[in-house]
């Protein structure tokens, strides 16, 4: 499998694969690792990757007719530009359209684009889709983020109070988030609905500000220890120093005519506490 990586000029690192455009690692400019990535990941063709930052699209989980989460993160994306700006910035922009074995399962003409830019203490993860067909379509998506935690029992996300949220291991709609803050405490899937395009990851060494544009939604999920043991390429105790938090489209579908286009974003900046 193909990876490439990013060095910005003050030294900031991300690791892509081509495979999914699949965001693997991403280290601040004299910072740690900011992603999970299970030890147990299977690097094949076809597979998906545990951990990093999978892409969601054209179907998020089970919520349709295709393979879970879609195609997109197992297909084989191209790398149409790498470059370093003028500010030291790292970017590259990775590329995927329709296939005659896409078309068969989804047939829909598209342009889907992925662009990554790396410098000091932040990454921006920036998805398009454009619509180059002829008819209609409709999707939902998602930046499947797992960021790493040094304790899932110490970690608390903030910026979720007063939002709705569906809780997919009960099937519950519509339940209120009444916590300032949410720690995660065993097994959590939840869709988050119109949230706020500001959380924040608290940990005692670092605060992660997550800015998102374009989505409406977010996920937060965590398998657990019961249901990790239950992935074969999720790393024992894995589930103690990862939660995904999804920048997501998924309550409403994005729809785009012919020619249409729609884009969003999901940024980081970390803070350290002294």
């Amino acid at each position: 499998m193909d990876f490439l990586t990013l060095t910005a000029r003050d030294g900031a690192t991300v690791s892509i694969c081509h495979q999914g455009a699949h965001v693997c690692s991403w280290i601040p400019a004299g910072g740690s690792e900011q992603l999970f990535l299970s030890k147990k990941s299977e690097y094949q063709e076809g597979v998906a990757i545990r951990g990093g930052i999978p892409v969601i699209f054209p179907q998020f989980a089970g919520m349709g007719t295709l393979p879970k989460h879609g195609f997109a993160r197992t297909a084989e994306w191209k790398l149409l530009q790498q470059q370093q700006t003028e500010n030291g910035a790292a970017q590259a922009i990775f590329n995927l359209k329709e296939n005659i074995a896409r078309l068969t399962i989804w047939p829909h003409v598209f342009n889907a684009q992925l662009a990554v830019s790396v410098q000091g203490n932040a990454l921006q993860v920036a998805l398009s889709i454009e619509n180059t067909g002829d008819t209609t379509f409709s999707f939902t998506s998602a930046l499947h983020t797992y960021l790493a935690v040094n304790d899932i029992r110490e970690a608390r996300l903030c910026g979720l109070q007063g939002t709705h949220y569906r809780d997919s291991l009960t099937g519950r709609n519509q339940c209120e988030e009444a916590a300032e803050f949410l720690q995660i405490a065993g097994e959590t899937d939840r869709i988050y609905a119109n949230v706020p395009d500001q959380l924040r990851l608290q940990q005692a060494h670092q605060h992660l500000h997550i800015h998102t544009t374009g989505f409406a939604d977010a996920v937060v999920w965590n398998p657990g220890q019961n249901a990790s043991l239950k992935l074969n390429d999720m790393e024992i105790d894995g589930d103690q120093r990862m939660l995904c938090v999804e920048a997501a489209n998924i309550m409403r579908p994005i729809s785009l005519t012919p020619g249409e286009s729609w884009s969003g974003s999901q940024s980081f900046m970390v803070t350290y506490m002294k």
